[in-house]
């Protein structure tokens, strides 16, 4: 920075300002940090794509085509993937988690909340689950803020305890449990008080809707929420609706089971951050 003098006072001269940088460094030592950044830079963006972890198996052919169509209709402005990518949607690195395929259908081909609908090809939509299914395979994308738990497990271990209890579930409830397992429900609809997806209660669907509401919900679907239409035939639909209203009165030992078990969770993961992958 130059300075004037005018009336006595120092003050800056007019033009373009310049870093403080001490007069005793020479131009050489000046143009050698410059250097030394950019090349700090690069090798810290060079560890960040070039990081192995969870790359040990490569995408099959079917994952590497979900991929290019991932970037080809540009969904990681909205969502991310390890993290990196937009944040108006969630991280995807484990969406198969609790993601079937029939939701993920209808997600894509509908739209939810903000997400557009996407118009994709059978194939398209099956090489996209292909590739998230192989990316989720690879470790944890995203710490959970809390540690997590089995809930299946625990929804199995309540249904056995109330059983023990009371009497046996009849083999359409136990058909209705099956389905219910097989198509995900509980990764939205836990009576669980720590679950991040809130869905309506799956022990107080029946008292709510009554089982000709949830037979046409499942006929339907809720698609602005993502929600899929199900394709079941009279027998599993009937079958599940036993088993909700089975859930239903057994209401209070299916939240026992899961508060229990959040409670034991508590609030710290106990994973450092360095060991996402597995």
């Amino acid at each position: 920075m130059s300075l004037s003098s005018s009336g006595g006072l120092l003050r800056p001269a007019p033009g373009r300002l310049r870093l403080p940088l001490s007069p005793s460094m020479s131009l050489r030592a000046r143009q050698l940090l410059i250097v030394c950044l950019i090349a700090a830079f690069c090798f810290q963006t060079w560890l960040v794509y070039a990081d192995p972890t969870g790359r040990a198996k490569p995408l099959s052919a079917e994952a590497a085509r979900g991929r290019s169509i991932w970037l080809a209709n540009n969904c990681q402005s909205c969502h991310q993937i390890y993290g990196f990518g937009g944040f108006l949607g969630p991280d995807l690195t484990n969406a198969t988690g609790h993601l079937t395929q029939a939701r993920m259908d209808a997600i894509l081909t509908e739209g939810a909340g903000t997400m557009p609908a996407f118009e994709l090809a059978d194939d398209a939509r099956a090489a996209i689950a292909r590739f998230l299914a192989e990316v989720d395979e690879t470790g944890i994308g995203q710490l959970p803020p809390r540690v997590s738990f089995d809930a299946e497990e625990v929804l199995l271990s309540a249904i056995e305890s109330a059983v023990a209890a009371d009497v046996p579930l009849t083999p359409e409830q136990l058909r209705g449990r099956d389905i219910l397992l097989e198509q995900k429900c509980i990764g939205c609809h836990l009576p669980n008080p720590v679950a991040e997806k809130k869905g309506t209660d799956l022990t107080t669907l029946i008292a709510k809707l009554g089982p000709g509401g949830v037979r046409g919900i499942v006929t339907t679907g809720i698609l602005p929420k993502g929600m899929p239409a199900f394709t079941f035939t009279a027998d599993e639909s009937q079958a599940l609706v036993a088993f909700l209203e089975w859930l239903g009165t057994h209401e209070s030992t299916i939240h026992a089971a899961f508060t229990e078990s959040s409670s034991k969770a508590g609030q710290a993961t106990g994973l450092p951050w360095f060991e996402y992958a597995e």
